[in-house]
């Protein structure tokens, strides 16, 4: 537990307590980052960003006026206008974004100017605060801030600029890490695909798999393979079963979706109903100990929609062991490393490698 005391300044708990992470990295990301994002972060000597990045990191990359991509259309527009012009350049924006809500809200539509403002010179990429302002979606925004670190809300301030192992990396390399990252933390569109932002399209458990898989974290494996994931599969085209025009409050599924149990109601705080996050095994928490009983709780009261209370209880005591033996093996792993490393054999691997 030296991340907290050496890194943070901050006193960290023996691991067991449960609280290392929450003590020293919880308590430094809790929701979005207050004014700007802190780009580009203490690691960024190490940190070549692609030009690609301004579409991932708007606010930080592409709307600040002095590196704003150039645009050689002048002149200030209006929707029709904007409408006009795209639909032979970029037809397809032009199809999605009339399907969608947006172009029939009323009294008037929700344009292009709206949201990427009608001066060809200074067009802005939306990020999230853009969808957030008091006029639109701020409910969903300030939900979404509510998440602490593990959370949507810190996955590209916390990762991607605070600890070196995600960003010290070739560009190419981080450039994939820094899509997912910067996703929800800086984009609505990433689950609400943009120009359509159909919310029958963002409750299906497909959305996640966006990000939401890959050999270090197998969310969306582990969830296709399971009985859930075979019972949605199987049952997803139906709408007696799956019926995604409703909202979540009113949706009567057969299995759960990520959204149905992560985004329960809609409330897009999606740690609201996670167990205890422990940084990816990095801190050994224990799962059932007293100080996390509020949150098995509620864990538990989302699967009885389907189960009994004594069955949720059981598969989480269960999941509980796993997570200790992991643990253990975590530690024991870490433990050969270290005394490779303080004998003098850190290097794996000759040198003359061929």
């Amino acid at each position: 537990h030296w991340v907290p005391h050496e890194v943070y300044g901050m006193p960290g708990d023996p691991d067991n307590s449960g609280k290392v992470f929450f003590s020293g990295l919880y308590a430094k990301y809790m929701g979005y980052p207050e004014g700007a994002p802190p780009y580009p972060g203490k690691y960024s000597r190490f940190w070549r960003t692609l030009p690609a990045y301004r579409y991932y990191l708007p606010d930080f990359m592409y709307n600040r006026d002095e590196i704003r991509p150039s645009n050689p259309i002048k002149g200030q527009f209006r929707l029709r206008e904007c409408l006009g012009c795209h639909s032979v350049v970029t037809p397809g924006i032009v199809r999605d974004y009339e399907k969608s809500a947006h172009a029939k809200a009323e009294p008037s539509p929700t344009g292009c100017d709206t949201c990427h403002g009608n001066n060809h010179q200074k067009l802005l990429m939306p990020s999230s605060k853009s969808c957030g302002v008091s006029d639109c979606h701020e409910e969903q925004y300030v939900q979404n801030a509510q998440g602490g670190i593990g959370s949507h809300a810190s996955c590209a301030s916390f990762a991607q600029v605070e600890c070196a192992w995600s960003i010290e990396r070739p560009p190419g390399d981080t450039a994939g890490c820094t899509f997912c990252h910067t996703s929800s933390e800086e984009r609505c569109s990433t689950c609400h695909q943009r120009h359509q932002f159909d919310p029958a399209i963002a409750r299906r458990s497909e959305q996640c798999k966006t990000c939401h898989w890959g050999k270090d974290h197998r969310d969306w494996e582990a969830y296709d393979i399971s009985i859930h994931g075979v019972v949605y599969q199987v049952n997803k085209n139906d709408p007696s079963n799956f019926d995604f025009s409703k909202k979540l409050s009113d949706a009567d599924y057969v299995g759960p979706t990520c959204q149905y149990c992560h985004l329960r109601g809609g409330h897009h705080n999606v740690q609201r109903l996670s167990t205890v996050y422990t940084s990816m095994g990095m801190s050994n928490a224990d799962r059932g100990a007293p100080l996390w009983k509020g949150k098995r709780d509620t864990w538990v009261s989302v699967c009885d929609d389907c189960h009994s209370p004594r069955f949720a209880r059981e598969n989480l005591q269960a999941m509980d062991e796993a997570c200790k033996d992991a643990g253990l093996k975590y530690t024991e792993t870490f433990k050969v490393a270290e005394n490779l490393q303080l004998d003098g054999m850190g290097e794996p691997m000759p040198k003359d490698l061929a």
